[in-house]
């Protein structure tokens, strides 16, 4: 975040209510948090709010601290009751059910909730040093799974289509390692992903793919979730930073990461192949433009007047890095998800109440075309 408490950006942050910003699993819909609420927003088209519930409405003294959504009509929304986080609770929310509310008394040594993901009936929640696995949202068909210290709530939830089984990625006890879990297996994948603490995770769309940053924020990098190979290392700069969102694609050709440095940058991924040499057939997941072609041309942007420096920073050179880039409001924690309509266009919405729609040429390194600018906070405070 910005240290400057005049800075534009610490001035928007400050004005705004919102606390949390998630978009749906096919980034038509996504919320906004406040202390008070949530609001849920279409996007496809133009950014319209199509919903908003009050947490009085279901708790009396409690504030939201964030939401995730399924789709539109299905929520995930965490509380916290003033006065501490041993009050804390979940509301799972559907258009035509009562709200569900797990509490925090039930789930010992879970503590503060940080992060929660949906998938079907399934919900991942990650707390301070452990997770739970909820099923058909009620508490008695859950699991716990110890992560280690996890204050960020890192957790990410997946279907493995080659299984037809639903797999998760959570941190472990040791500094920088990620374990890979699959329903119905024994044990896990585990993942030495970096030397210094998780700061995000993602896995792709079908499972394959497990994307990491750490605290430093310089270097994301690739992992294959059949045996923790690193497939790709990519690099987001040489200066320190947070990263706050890594979006996969739908066909995991293209990796968006959002910092709070206010830059959203897009590599393109690896082939499938490549990734699971020997994994099955790899037909439906071809990227639409070939990635020797977008990572040739994201390393010739870096030029070839630093090459005599490659026996100095062989690290610096072999990474990746990314193909096109799009500079916002710095300290802002923004989200980030690929437009369905559009395979080379990603959705960012930012806790500042900004929401972006931006192009990018799949082929030709360099800025990303902003195609739409709103401020769906005003939405909010109408």
């Amino acid at each position: 975040m910005v240290s400057s408490s005049s800075s534009p950006a610490a001035s928007a942050e400050a004005d705004s209510p919102i606390v949390h910003v998630a978009f749906s699993s096919g980034a038509s819909h996504f919320v906004a948090s406040t202390a008070t609420g949530f609001h849920v927003f279409s996007c496809d088209e133009s950014v319209e709010r199509v919903r908003y519930k009050s947490i009085a409405d279901v708790s009396d003294g409690a504030e939201v601290t964030s939401a995730e959504m399924l789709t539109w009509s299905r929520l995930a929304v965490v509380t916290r009751e003033t006065g501490g986080a041993e009050h804390e609770a979940i509301y799972f929310f559907d258009e035509s059910k009562k709200a569900i509310r797990i509490s925090s008394d039930k789930t010992p040594g879970l503590g503060v909730v940080g992060g929660i993901r949906l998938l079907g009936d399934r919900a991942l929640i990650a707390g301070q040093k452990m997770a739970m696995l909820v099923l058909r949202g009620h508490i008695k068909n859950s699991e716990l799974v110890a992560t280690g210290p996890n204050p960020l709530g890192l957790c990410a939830l997946a279907v493995d289509r080659r299984a037809a089984t639903f797999m998760y990625a959570l941190p472990r006890p040791e500094k920088g390692a990620v374990q890979v879990c699959r329903s119905g297996q024994l044990g896990s994948v585990d993942v030495r992903a970096h030397a210094s603490s998780l700061s995000c995770i993602a896995l792709s769309r079908d499972g394959r793919l497990l994307a990491t940053a750490g605290s430093k924020g310089t270097l994301v990098r690739i992992f294959s979730t059949d045996d923790g190979t690193m497939v790709q290392e990519l690099r987001r700069g040489i200066d320190r930073a947070d990263i706050h969102c890594i979006a996969f694609s739908l066909e995991s050709q293209w990796l968006a990461v959002s910092s709070d440095k206010g830059t959203v940058h897009v590599f393109p991924v690896a082939s499938v192949n490549k990734a699971t040499e020997g994994g099955g057939d790899d037909s439906d997941n071809m990227p639409v433009t070939p990635p020797a072609a977008a990572a040739a041309a994201a390393t010739a942007k870096q030029g070839s007047s630093l090459s005599f420096l490659k026996g100095y920073l062989p690290s610096y050179f072999s990474s990746e890095w990314s193909l096109a880039q799009v500079r916002l409001r710095e300290g802002v924690d923004y989200t980030v998800e690929f437009w369905r309509h559009h395979p080379n266009t990603i959705l960012i919405a930012g806790t500042d109440g900004s929401f972006y729609r931006c192009r990018f040429d799949p082929v030709n390194a360099g800025e990303m075309k902003e195609l739409e600018h709103e401020r769906f906070i005003k939405k909010i405070k109408e």
